[in-house]
């Protein structure tokens, strides 16, 4: 799959409230299956649709340092009521040549039907006022709310 790598800009928006109904937390491993299991149904009718076996090993590696160094407070879930119905994983530094160093976001994603009412952006956000460097992602080429999302929040093509 194409897709773009973007950096955001030195200065992070302004920090903005989860939607009602909707509580930020930092993912911690006793939340891990809950975050994989909302990894997987977010991902479950899609053309990268995995299964719940693999999104679990796949957060898994994720926490134990597959992807570079587990950043705590880049790494929240959102809930609601009792349910995870989204999350954002960052990293202090991607193990990949072509990304810059620094913290980076190594996957955001929102249960189809908690999306358009600011569950994403709230988790964005949070991760880049908490986080006073210069955040990196990739953003996949077919996923045009996300690149209108990242755009909104300052984040620029990479050098």
């Amino acid at each position: 799959m194409a897709n773009h790598l973007l950096v955001s800009t030195s200065v992070p928006p302004a920090a903005l409230r989860p939607p009602a109904g909707v509580a930020l937390d930092t993912v911690r491993r006793q939340g891990l299956t809950d975050v994989a299991r909302a990894y997987w149904l977010t991902y479950l009718h899609t053309p990268h649709r995995m299964s719940m076996t693999e999104a679990t090993d796949d957060v898994q590696a994720a926490w134990g340092g597959k992807y570079g160094r587990w950043l705590t407070e880049g790494s929240l879930l959102a809930r609601s009521d009792d349910d995870v119905i989204g999350a954002i994983l960052t990293v202090a530094d991607a193990p990949w040549p072509d990304v810059p160093r620094g913290p980076f976001v190594i996957d955001l994603f929102v249960l189809p039907t908690s999306r358009r009412r600011g569950t994403g952006r709230a988790l964005v956000q949070a991760v880049l006022a908490a986080v006073p460097a210069t955040v990196a992602l990739r953003v996949d080429d077919s996923a045009t709310e996300a690149h209108a999302l990242y755009a909104t929040l300052g984040f620029r093509p990479a050098p």
